[in-house]
């Protein structure tokens, strides 16, 4: 009997006392059920998709029912249900743990006894052949295949899947209370063939294309083919293994122009809320806000209290007439201990020299050290820029070595590829490189500057410092968002260029 075959056998239900012990392996020698409890349970034997999550009622009615009797008899009970799900997952959990660690005898056996389908996939969508695939296990590959796994089903990749765990339960579980399950595989979904020509695999590529007859004309949801996913990835050995396929185009530029859309709508909205912050906060915080509650108001309130308590505005001037020979009485002794203190000037004037000369050795230390920054960043500044500099010329003149020596040789020992790529080194070079030099130097001025001004103010440095580059940042903001938006166009822009070239030339890189 074939493996297909004998998944498709009727399988009698399990109970947890069983002659073969499986229902003891797939419990794990769980002890939540008692010594004494005999329970059916039909688990829908075999598996072939990742059980469904309970509605919310069934794990409330679940958990309310603990201290209350279990009916054992309806295969429909809350309780049943739970264990039933409990049992399908850890089941399915162990055939995969049994892929991950290549014992291709467990899996036989699961699958042969009817346990499982040889395309079920885990909780995040993964497949038993992509896992195989992903753990670079050629037996279990073939293990797989000869059990009747399908090598051109989509799964889930495990990194997209790992990184998305927590989204995906979240997203099923609205999705639930909306009642609608969405069955169809994630964008980036990938077939057991595209997994192993992303990865370089060339041998399990090979095995899948040539033995089993994986179809590589097959398109995922973002638009990518195994070639390109090759291609893309720098695998030039799968690439010409693979024949040339077009297809997908237009769906990975709309997946690359997705997220460019993303981007410009989110520079937009931070265009209008600035906008909005400088056109109707600010200038009314300024024009109306700070007037009315630190002018106006205890203007008002003080006009209010003044007419209030007018009564007591001639006592008041009375009373401060009679303390005005007093107050002169004691300017005048206070006058006269001032005279006095002069005795003690000197030592005075000596404790403030003091004062002063360790003021001004401290500023003078902070200075040098501050030059001493500087130069540092000077010296280094210097050293980038010349050795790119050196860089950009030495590339320049080897292109045109390159150029000269192709034309004496007529283009026998040095193509005009060759050529081409000596000028776009050269290019880059003189574009890329000394820009990034010239643009490293200023953002380590900026460093310098704030150590600089550090040693020679202190912490008031690090107060003007914050102020500046919070003054800086309000002034760029807009210059930025504009710069995120061209740069997003341009992505976009160039993605659709580079997919017509690749629909010229399939295999290109």
């Amino acid at each position: 009997m074939s493996g297909l075959e004998s998944a498709d056998a009727p399988v009698p239900n399990y109970t947890r006392i069983d002659n073969d012990g499986i229902m003891d392996f797939i419990n794990g020698n769980s002890t939540r059920l008692t010594a004494d409890l005999n329970m059916n349970i039909d688990l829908h034997l075999p598996l072939s998709q990742y059980p469904t999550p309970l509605p919310p009622a069934v794990d409330s009615a679940t958990s309310s029912s603990k201290s209350s009797p279990i009916n054992l008899d309806d295969p429909n009970s809350t309780y049943i249900q739970k264990e039933r799900r409990d049992l399908q997952c850890r089941l399915i959990r162990i055939f995969f743990d049994a892929i991950t660690s290549k014992k291709t005898g467990l899996v036989t056996k699961l699958i042969t006894g009817g346990f499982v389908s040889p395309d079920v996939p885990n909780e995040y969508g993964l497949t038993p052949l992509l896992a195989a695939v992903e753990a670079g296990d050629g037996a279990m590959v073939c293990a797989l295949v000869n059990l009747g796994a399908d090598v051109n089903t989509f799964g889930t990749p495990s990194k997209r899947s790992s990184s998305s765990s927590s989204s995906s339960s979240s997203s099923s579980s609205s999705k639930r209370k909306k009642g609608k399950i969405d069955n169809k595989p994630p964008a980036d979904a990938r077939t057991p063939l595209m997994a192993a020509a992303a990865a370089g695999n060339l041998a399990l590529a090979r095995l899948l294309f040539r033995d089993f007859h994986a179809n590589d004309a097959l398109v995922a949801g973002d638009g990518q083919l195994v070639l390109r996913l090759a291609a893309d990835n720098g695998h030039r050995e799968i690439v010409d293994l693979l024949p040339s396929r077009r297809g997908g185009e237009f769906r990975r530029w709309r997946t690359h122009h997705a997220v460019a859309t993303r981007r410009i709508k989110r520079s937009c909205q931070g265009i209008g809320a600035f906008c909005v912050l400088c056109v109707w906060y600010i200038p009314k915080a300024i024009l109306w806000s700070l007037p009315k509650y630190l002018v106006v108001l205890p203007s008002v309130k003080l006009a209010k209290w003044s007419w209030k308590n007018k009564h007591q505005f001639g006592p008041w001037c009375k009373k401060q007439v009679k303390k005005v020979p007093d107050r002169t009485k004691r300017a005048v002794q206070a006058a006269g201990r001032a005279v006095k203190a002069l005795k003690h000037a000197p030592k005075g004037m000596a404790r403030f020299a003091k004062a002063l000369a360790k003021r001004m050795w401290w500023i003078i230390r902070g200075i040098l050290r501050a030059m001493k920054v500087m130069c540092l960043w000077i010296w280094e500044s210097l050293r980038k820029v010349g050795l790119a500099t050196g860089f950009m010329f030495l590339k320049v003149v080897s292109a045109m070595h390159t150029a000269v020596m192709a034309v004496l040789s007529f283009f026998r020992n040095i193509t005009l590829k060759d050529v081409g790529n000596g000028i776009l080194v050269a290019l880059e070079a003189l574009f890329v490189g000394l820009p990034g030099a010239v643009v490293s130097g200023l953002r380590a001025f900026g460093t310098a500057s704030y150590k600089a001004l550090v040693h020679m103010l202190g912490f008031v440095a690090k107060i003007l410092w914050w102020i500046m580059e919070e003054l800086f940042e309000y002034a760029v903001f807009l210059p930025k968002q504009l710069w995120k938006i061209l740069a997003a166009i341009g992505s976009s822009v160039a993605k659709g260029c580079h997919e017509i070239l690749v629909w010229l030339n399939p295999k290109r890189h």
